[in-house]
């Protein structure tokens, strides 16, 4: 590639909404045509709607970080071979240089801008885009699908573990009153005998007549 193209259009720039789905293919020959100004040989092409996202981020890689070897010399306005002396040529020298940076910067801001309509225009990237969106929101989705599952299983041990420690209570309880009724009945039975061998002992005492009279 040669470092000046004075056929080269510059105007180039083509005002297409984000909307648009052909950018691959209207912007293709633009790139293309961008790539001889390229200081690295080993230029990526704009590429087909069908590529792989890891080599359409490479491409805008490379692009946005364009570094041009496009020159201006041939567009000095001042000549400085008409100069009548050194130091004036020193000047119109100064002049020319100034002016070449200035295109130069507006070559870098034209390049930034092609690269972003492009960018914008690009079915590519949208879609990678909205892959991105759908695996991200599956992926929230799926977060609280398990957080929603975890707080489930957790209710579901605390009524488990209620239910046991009532059942226990219960078992507890049932066997604090059997207990009670057991110790009651055993009360109850030893008066029953108690209250026979006192009569035994009064009917003995009195068939005998083992009572005391006071003299």
């Amino acid at each position: 590639y040669d470092s000046v193209d004075p056929r080269f259009d510059d105007d180039v720039l083509i005002s297409l909404s984000t909307t648009s789905k052909i950018s691959t293919k209207v912007f293709g020959p633009v790139i293309a045509s961008n790539a001889q100004w390229s200081m690295n040989k080993n230029v990526p092409m704009l590429g087909s709607d069908s590529d792989e996202i890891d080599y359409v981020n490479d491409f805008y890689n490379f692009w946005y970080d364009f570094k041009s070897w496009r020159e201006y010399s041939y567009l000095d306005e001042e000549e400085r071979d008409k100069a009548d002396c050194k130091e004036e040529r020193r000047y119109l020298d100064k002049l020319n240089k100034i002016e070449r940076i200035r295109r130069k910067k507006e070559e870098m801001t034209r390049m930034r801008q092609l690269v972003d309509i492009c960018y914008a225009c690009d079915p590519r990237i949208k879609a990678f885009n909205e892959d991105r969106k759908k695996r991200k929101l599956e992926a929230k989705l799926a977060k609280q699908e398990a957080y929603r599952l975890e707080q489930e299983a957790l209710r579901l041990q605390k009524e488990e573990e209620e239910r046991i420690r009532h059942e226990e209570e219960q078992k507890r309880i049932q066997l604090e009153k059997e207990r009670a009724e057991a110790e009651k009945k055993e009360r109850q039975k030893q008066n029953k005998l108690l209250k026979g061998e006192r009569k035994k002992v009064r009917d003995c005492v009195k068939n005998n007549n083992y009572f005391c009279t006071n003299n």
